[in-house]
């Protein structure tokens, strides 16, 4: 597409501090866009800019533009908030108002087309990733669009029992999330820990944290703002080919005078090696702290592609070193029951995680944070794209001397209980979240925010399962609103995906075409890879565990997000606490979530009789089954050989005592819905799928429903209706 008029750019210069810690050849100006050569990094470390609640409440604005960013020799041309590559952090504390207007100060033109391909690259919203907050404007509905010349007042309020903790906020604008995240549109939130009361900080983690100490509250948000080597299109230049980026935003303008090669080309060269994160907005910067000094670091991975596996070494080390300790408090801004030393000895932060160190250091010298990417974990990650490289570099100064990490830390608020020990009686809810090759979540690229394909009510404990069909890449799941706790992982016993010009197709392990398909399904099958199954098998590496197994979360944390490996089956609980209203479900590989990986469920009000039927559907198959006799939910065990029995559930009412009370009904409604195995849009159960019906009428302590296929003829759908009434 063309562009017209003039496109305005801010100029940001370089900052006296970086200008003072780069080489003399950079500084005399013998590297630039036109002469490119190695970065070398090194600044100063700085803190973001720090925006700060007083007496309840704050107020901000940000504007969203193009500005010229310098690092180094390299000036970027970016769409970022206030002009800083790093949003400013915003520091606040439970009960808080939080005021934010959001000035777009992009123009037209810029693209548009059909859902869920790249476009309105100039369009923005944000999201507060992380926080336990409603989905209802003014506060975090990812569906406002924020068009270009347009201004928008979002108003937070932060839940009085809102986990203290570390978060983020970024764009989430449906299209072009990818390319504004990547770009630099991202920044810290962190909510405060009270420093009086029963939910006070022990007194070695408040001596370490804001509010009173803040010297020693290391933020550090990391963002894939170099990573510019295509990796299956998420580069940042191939994003902005993608869609159709002003080129005056683009690096093909510039002409290297030595070789007459344009810059895009040199840094999309993998031998050229531009593949960075950045940190605070700088290449490798480094942190002076005295020996013996206590830190705590806030680590956010503020991209949308590339997992962080984190430790300290020594410089260009890939062990971790001994002259530093570092143990994990927090993950995705939820406290762990106790300090403790990282699994395998690196923290992993997959995309868009978050996670806190206490760190000392006792030997005086120079050490790195790296994410230092091991061969021997490659199964659990299977295919997961894997930053390598160093984060920020680490000067001790003084003497040597031993000091010892605390592990004490708040305890959790009461909707984050552990739900390990839930009775069957006591989960309320189920549903399945089925990843698929292609692209899509539940068998269908989103379409709507109000196309509900799972509804559950307020209060209510769920319990889901999140599968992978996909023999060949991990995607990492987000969920907004609540956290979720890690229950499980479970033997993967589904069907397997495959997707290309054919289209999406669903294969049984024995590799036949599977009956339940999807609702745009045409019969065109696209094959399978080859040795579609060799990834299966994560239930027995993980409880193994050792070397292997770092992409595995933590049985019992709680987190936001996690990745579903090929093939594989995981358990989460959580409470569908306080907030009614859209939740929405997406992969966090970006990419993934702009093609449309995406879908969206909904919390309904237990006060009231609201319907609580949706879209669990694709066509006629649910996800998680390949035969019309697959359990729904998904299972850990295999499904039933015969499906010949009725599926009928009413929650927390057996089977039996249920068909017992159906003797009212005329008996042949009873042996017609009895002799029929799988489930209309109403609910379905697997004989092994555990507790609560969750298909059409997602979760109810009060109506019952049962399976009924999607072909049984009007005459029966009549007749059910009646029994319906009947129960009721």
């Amino acid at each position: 597409m063309g562009y017209s008029g003039i496109v305005k750019m801010k100029s940001l210069g370089i900052g006296s501090i970086l200008i003072a810690c780069l080489l003399p050849a950079i500084v005399h100006g013998q590297c630039s866009n036109t002469s490119p050569c190695a970065f070398v990094g090194g600044a100063a470390f700085t803190q973001p800019q720090q925006l700060e609640s007083t007496a309840g409440s704050l107020s901000f604005s940000l504007d969203v533009d193009v500005y010229d960013y310098t690092l180094e020799w390299l000036v970027i041309h970016r769409r970022l908030y206030n002009g800083s590559l790093s949003g400013p952090t915003w520091r606040v504390r439970r009960g808080d108002t939080v005021s934010l207007t959001i000035n777009n100060r992009l123009t037209l033109p810029h693209k548009i087309g059909p859902a869920n391909q790249p476009k309105l690259p100039n369009t923005t919203n944000i999201h507060t990733h992380g926080l336990h907050i409603g989905s209802a404007e003014p506060q975090d509905n990812v569906f406002v669009h924020i068009s270009p010349g347009q201004s928008y007042t979002y108003t937070y309020t932060i839940c009085p029992d809102q986990p203290a903790g570390t978060y983020w906020y970024h764009p989430h604008l449906h299209g072009s999330t990818m390319l504004q995240v990547h770009g630099g549109l991202s920044g810290m939130i962190i909510v405060e820990d009270p420093t009086t009361g029963s939910a006070a900080m022990p007194a070695h983690l408040a001596a370490v944290s804001c509010p009173n100490n803040c010297a020693h509250d290391v933020q550090l948000l990391f963002q894939p703002t170099m990573q510019y080597i295509n990796n299956a299109g998420r580069g940042y230049a191939n994003q902005q080919q993608a869609i159709e980026d002003n080129p005056l935003f683009r690096h093909n303008q510039y002409i290297i005078t030595a070789t007459n090669q344009d810059l895009e080309t040199y840094l999309t060269t993998a031998a050229n090696g531009v593949d960075y994160f950045t940190t605070n907005g700088q290449l490798w910067p480094t942190l002076t702290i005295p020996a013996g000094q206590i830190k705590r670091f806030r680590m956010v991975n503020a991209g949308g592609s590339a997992s962080l596996e984190l430790l300290i070494t020594d410089v260009g080390g890939v062990t971790a070193t001994t002259g530093c300790s570092f143990m994990e408090i927090a993950i995705d801004g939820v406290y762990l029951d106790q300090a403790r030393s990282p699994r395998l000895g690196k923290t992993l932060i997959i995309p868009s995680g978050k996670a806190d160190w206490l760190v000392v250091c006792d030997q005086p010298g120079n050490y790195e944070v790296r994410s230092v990417a091991a061969n021997i974990d490659n199964l659990s990650f299977a295919g997961f794209e894997r930053y390598n490289n160093k984060l920020l570099q680490i000067t001790v100064t003084g003497t040597a001397t031993s000091t010892t990490l605390g592990t004490t830390l708040p305890g959790r608020e009461s909707f984050l209980q552990d739900f390990r020990s839930l009775t069957e009686n006591q989960v309320e809810g189920n549903f399945v979240i089925e990843a698929a090759a292609g692209s899509t979540l539940n068998r269908e690229k989103f379409s709507s925010p109000t196309n509900y394909r799972y509804k559950m009510r307020l209060g209510s404990n769920q319990q889901w399962f999140i599968i992978n069909t996909d023999p060949g890449v991990g995607h990492p799941i987000h969920i907004h609103v609540n956290h979720f706790q890690v229950i499980s992982y479970n033997p993967y016993t589904g069907p397997v995906s495959s997707n290309a010009r054919g289209g999406l197709t669903f294969w049984s392990q024995a590799s036949q075409v599977c009956t339940q398909q999807h609702a745009t399904y045409a019969g065109v099958n696209t094959p399978l890879p080859a040795n579609p199954l060799r990834h299966l098998g994560h239930d027995v590496r993980q409880a193994a565990g050792g070397d292997g197994t770092l992409a595995y979360a933590e049985i019992g944390d709680f987190r936001d997000a996690i990745i579903i490996p090929p093939l594989g089956n995981i358990t989460i609980r959580f409470q569908a606490h306080k907030f009614t209203g859209e939740i929405v479900i997406h992969c966090h590989i970006l990419v993934h979530e702009d093609a449309g990986m995406m879908m969206t469920v909904e919390v309904v009000d237990t006060d009231s009789e609201a319907n609580l039927t949706a879209n669990i559907q694709s066509g006629t198959a649910y996800p998680g089954t390949c035969t019309i006799c697959d359990p729904y939910p998904f299972s850990a065990e295999p499904a039933a050989n015969n499906c010949t029995a009725a599926v009928i559930n009413v929650e927390g009412t057996s089977d039996l005592v249920y068909l017992a009370f159906l003797a009212v009904i005329p008996l042949a409604i009873i042996i017609a819905v009895i002799v029929v195995c799988t489930g209309s849009s109403s609910s379905r159960v697997g004989a092994t799928g555990g507790a609560a019906a969750a298909a059409g009428v997602s979760s109810s302590s009060t109506t019952a429903k049962a399976a009924v296929d999607s072909t049984t003829s009007g005459a029966l759908n009549e007749a059910f209706n009646l029994q319906e009434t009947l129960i009721k």
